[in-house]
């Protein structure tokens, strides 16, 4: 893991109410991409694999579909993937994240990973349960974190409005396990993820923006806590991308 001492220093600093952005998101990962090591941008890439599951999806539909350019992949190596997939369950090509050797599969076969759920759901669901068991444990605890999070809007959404809550709540881990199934207050979730009661207390909030910008707060201190120790290193540019 490098230190990034002049990367980090001359980016503008950014606060959650900001109104324009002085670094776009497609300017900051042309930057990343020119100056970290190639172990820190596997790191990094973590973040940008939702838009490879978006693109994905497209491809999967429409190959003539533009791409979303923050993605990791460009459409050569859908290309050859989608061609490997179709010649072996297995393909050993480096750049084929391991969640989409379960989901390509699966989708081509037409036989789904999750049958509840949509395809977007299913490929979301895998995408999260591969970045929480990243080997950067900072990684790991954001995608945990923020999993855990949607996971009880989506809960308490299904029980409001009478939806299937197993069908709407995605990954494996325990805690998702509980708030699929338990019909405690908290989901029985407390003793592992406190931050569930003030969830619990923001969905009752009737302003729609003020919820999410409450939301949006609690990541965004959950992001200041967790990095605090973090100065030039790439736990510290992920924390970066995130806010921005």
């Amino acid at each position: 893991m490098g230190k990034y001492y002049y990367l980090i220093s001359g980016l503008p600093e950014l606060q959650l109410d900001d109104q324009k952005l002085k670094l776009s998101l497609s300017e900051f990962k042309s930057e990343l991409d020119e100056h970290l090591s190639a172990s820190d941008r596997k790191v990094i890439a973590y973040f940008f694999m939702q838009f490879d599951n978006e693109n994905l999806l497209k491809f999967l539909s429409n190959k003539e579909a533009g791409l979303n350019p923050l993605g990791n992949l460009n459409s050569t190596q859908f290309d050859e993937m989608l061609m490997r997939f179709k010649e072996t369950d297995n393909p050993n090509e480096s750049f084929i994240h391991g969640y989409f050797k379960e989901f390509i599969p699966a989708y081509l076969s037409e036989t789904p990973v999750y049958p509840q759920m949509s395809w977007d759901d299913q490929l979301t669901s895998l995408y999260y349960d591969f970045a929480s068991k990243s080997k950067n444990e900072f990684v790991a605890q954001w995608f945990q974190f923020n999993l855990n999070i949607n996971n009880v809007f989506a809960a308490l959404n299904c029980m409001r409005y009478g939806y299937n809550r197993e069908a709407s709540v995605i990954g494996s881990s325990e805690i998702a396990d509980a708030i699929r199934t338990s019909n405690s207050k908290d989901f029985g979730i407390a003793p592992l993820f406190p931050e569930v009661e003030e969830l619990i207390r923001l969905a009752d909030e009737a302003d729609i923006l003020e919820r999410e910008r409450k939301i949006d707060l609690l990541r965004w201190n959950w992001l200041e806590e967790k990095g605090f120790f973090h100065y030039f290193d790439v736990e510290h540019i992920f924390v970066y991308l995130v806010r921005l």
